[in-house]
């Protein structure tokens, strides 16, 4: 039970055992086409103003919008500076998209 306790804590907090790191991941809507707006961007990082880090997994999504990925890497990143805003398993569509946006 303290293995995993402790791996909790390693994945979710940050030196002084705060819990300020999430992991999102991400599914794809589709609705005839295989593209994430503006504002699907803005619901998934909707309430995650409390976490210092945010880690989102794209594991499963072939691609994303190029308004998609800029709502998220730029402009919300760019509205808080403090937070910091990773990525995991994106492919090479969604990387080109996340580069982008990060350029």
């Amino acid at each position: 039970m303290k293995d995993g306790l402790i791996k909790v804590f390693e994945k979710y907090s940050g030196e002084d055992y705060s819990f300020d790191k999430t992991d999102i991941r991400i599914k794809l809507y589709q609705n005839n086409t295989e593209y994430l707006s503006r504002s699907q961007a803005r619901r998934v990082v909707s309430g995650l103003d409390k976490f210092k880090t945010v880690i989102l997994d794209f594991e499963g999504v072939d691609t994303v919008g190029q308004a998609f990925a800029d709502e998220i890497f730029r402009v919300y990143q760019n509205n808080h500076p403090d937070k910091r805003i990773e990525y995991k398993n994106a492919n090479d569509n969604v990387l080109f998209m996340i580069k982008r946006a990060l350029s």
